[in-house]
């Protein structure tokens, strides 16, 4: 009895109104009336179905739409294909699952009503969970179509096939807690696996390829886990097979984790290391047994074959499929097949032997073309010297006139960049031949540079120490962080056409040659600490493009770290060699930062009843014993000896070290 009445809370109990309807019948009315469709109408039950929970439903249904409900069991009622009878089946989804497998080449007018042990089945069809909603669907001709089944080995799939390590793409994590998604993230990731599989499709496009999963949907517009970008796959006769394969850990843990936490993919917007068919048959087979599921039903087979099978049923789905019923059309036969990124060749032996690389590595295809660009790059031409010698001019005249934009033009015209990028790709694939062109295209260029900013220097009647010049004689590691981040941009422009126009932008910000025209010119004018402090730059700039590029090229997979290693030693060596300087040139200009944020606070001070406004023009160095500064007194008359020695002892008070002044009076007249 508390069975009864437990399915009969199903139905909501819905009270009739005085004229003895309480829902909108204009669909279904016209349906019962002037269709002979619905002469007859049964409800199939198993076995341990409990009618006694239908009974009101019945009485309902008679009183409601004039029609006889007949309550018949599934095991001894024979089926008839009459056009004028309607089968409501309330089962179990195996059970109905059963039924239309078995009659699906039979023309039969089917029906669901919800109950509790048939949730994939309403969620298949979109079927209402109020028993009487659902009959009223039922009952709309505009909401029955003639179905569409996904068949895999025979098998009725309502949902979806799970094929190895699907990634957590089979499930709305959105539905399971934070604390279950991390373990499942590390579980996943744990037993990452490849198998080889061959696929075929129905126009016969064989595929040779690897997986670590396989998830296969016959209409993804149910299935919530990814955005549909406003596409649908309703009744268009094609499944579609989402083939996972990550190419390293590294992108491995990138898109698991983005699937399990964000969702941030979308059936249009797939990232590349999922591949995509969409076809009506589907044959996929493997060296070993695949372990699969059918709707999270556990099953192994060797080989899976995959149909989208058009039967003879007409089915009655439920509002939410409405208007995709309406624009369904005949299935379109043509095939989509985007496998461009998946594994090939040596990759796809090398994940299923079970040696996941870290990091991503390059397909064959890319790293000869990459090495074919890069070893011309390497080579001395009349191009690149000429280009050379008429960057460092430009860059030289353009210090001397301390004119931005054109060391800015010489900046993109320096050639330097293309060596030191191809000594990158050098040292990671221990090729001695690019190595050493590389390395002899840029020494040519270094030196080609010296030599005619010095003769520049040498005959230009000037001798000013312009702004240009000061700012490319004291590096420090901001230096070393922009040469880093140039060398990552080289790197990655270098190895992709598509941004290969964004080297302009990498030239300017590297700035190779300007430093190297300093350094001409301190040579020119005998000044040492010139000519260290602009080469230092160069060298931070040198070594710090190579060691980036280097890596980068090793993340983008064009070198495996074992062989990369060896040849980075003696960059890594002499980058840290070059940055012990920049250090405390750096810790010298936080020093000075410090300092200017204590000074700036003073506006206005009073000298022996006398107000003096101050203005720190620069502060030329800086240590914790002591600072030269350079400021702007203003004062209404001329100030004596002993107010600027009060003024550097109230400086030195409050910067708490010895202050050299060098000041710049100012009288003003009110």
């Amino acid at each position: 009895m508390a069975e009864q009445n437990e399915q009969k809370t199903l139905f909501n109990q819905k009270q009739l109104s005085d004229n003895g309807k309480s829902l909108s019948q204009t669909n279904a009315d016209k349906y019962l009336k002037n269709s002979n469709t619905a002469k007859y109408i049964f409800i199939l039950l198993t076995q341990d179905t409990n009618k006694e929970a239908l009974l009101e439903f019945q009485q309902f249904f008679k009183t409601h739409y004039k029609k006889e409900l007949q309550l018949e069991l599934l095991e001894s009622k024979k089926i008839y294909q009459e056009p004028n009878t309607l089968y409501f089946l309330y089962m179990d989804d195996e059970a109905i699952k059963n039924f239309l497998k078995t009659h699906k080449e039979e023309t039969l007018n089917i029906a669901i009503l919800p109950n509790e042990t048939c949730k994939e089945t309403l969620l298949h069809y979109g079927i209402s969970k109020d028993i009487y909603e659902a009959a009223e669907d039922a009952l709309n001709e505009k909401l029955r179509i003639t179905d569409q089944l996904l068949l895999c080995n025979g098998e009725i799939v309502f949902q979806k096939i799970s094929i190895g390590n699907v990634q957590n793409l089979s499930k709305n994590v959105f539905q399971t807690s934070l604390y279950d998604n991390i373990k499942e993230f590390f579980y996943n990731l744990k037993n990452l696996r490849y198998q080889a599989i061959a696929l075929q499709t129905a126009k016969e496009q064989k595929i040779q390829t690897v997986a670590s999963g396989v998830l296969v949907l016959e209409d993804y517009t149910t299935f919530n886990t990814l955005k549909t970008m406003g596409s649908t796959s309703f009744h268009d006769g094609k499944l579609n097979a989402l083939i996972i394969a990550p190419k390293s850990l590294v992108s491995y843990i990138y898109y698991l984790a983005a699937i399990f936490f964000y969702h941030k993919f979308s059936w249009g917007n797939l990232p590349k290391n999922i591949g995509f068919v969409s076809t009506s048959k589907l044959i996929i087979e493997g060296s070993m047994s695949f372990d699969f599921t059918i709707d999270d039903v556990a099953l192994s087979a060797k080989t899976i074959e995959l149909e989208v099978f058009n039967t003879n049923l007409t089915v009655g789905y439920g509002k939410s499929f409405e208007s995709a019923i309406a624009q369904a059309e005949e299935g379109n036969l043509s095939e989509t097949v985007n496998i461009n990124h998946l594994p090939k060749g040596e990759m796809r032996e090398l994940l299923v032997s079970g040696k996941v690389p870290f990091l991503k590595k390059a397909s064959d295809e890319d790293i000869k073309e990459a090495l074919l660009t890069i070893k011309e790059s390497a080579k001395i031409s009349s191009i690149f010297i000429a280009l050379m010698i008429l960057s460092t001019l430009l860059a030289t005249v353009g210090i001397f006139q301390d004119s931005t934009p054109t060391v800015i033009g010489a900046m993109i015209l320096a050639p330097l960049m293309a060596p030191i990028i191809s000594l990158s790709m050098g040292i990671v694939r221990s090729n001695k031949l690019i190595t050493q062109s590389s390395i002899i295209t840029l020494a040519l260029g270094v030196m080609s540079a010296l030599f005619f900013s010095f003769a520049l220097t040498f005959f230009m009647p000037l001798d000013i120490m312009t702004s240009q010049m000061s700012s490319r004689i004291n590096p420090n590691l901001l230096d070393l962080f922009v040469a880093i981040f140039s060398g990552i941009a080289g790197a990655y422009a270098s190895s992709k056409e598509e941004v290969a126009k964004s080297l302009a932008g990498v030239a300017i910000a590297i700035a190779l040659v300007p430093p190297l025209a300093v350094t001409g010119i301190g040579i020119g004018w005998a000044e040492w600490p010139m000519i260290h402090g602009s080469f230092l730059l160069f060298l931070t700039n040198l070594f710090g493009m190579i060691i980036a590029a280097s890596l980068t090229f090793i993340i983008l997979g064009y070198a495996p770290v074992q062989r990369a290693k060896k040849g980075l030693v003696m960059p890594a060596v002499l980058l840290i060699g070059v940055s012990i300087p920049l250090v405390f040139s750096f810790y010298s200009l936080m020093l000075q930062s410090s300092d200017y944020a204590k000074l700036n606070k003073i506006k206005e001070l009073y000298i022996k009843e006398q107000k003096i406004e101050l203005n720190v023009l620069t502060i030329h160095s800086s240590t914790k014993e002591k600072a030269v500064i350079e400021c702007e007194v203003s004062a209404n008359s001329h100030l004596n000896q002993e107010a600027y020695q009060t003024l550097q002892k109230e400086l030195s008070k409050r910067l708490k070290k010895k202050v050299v002044l060098h000041v710049i009076p100012k009288i003003v007249v009110e």
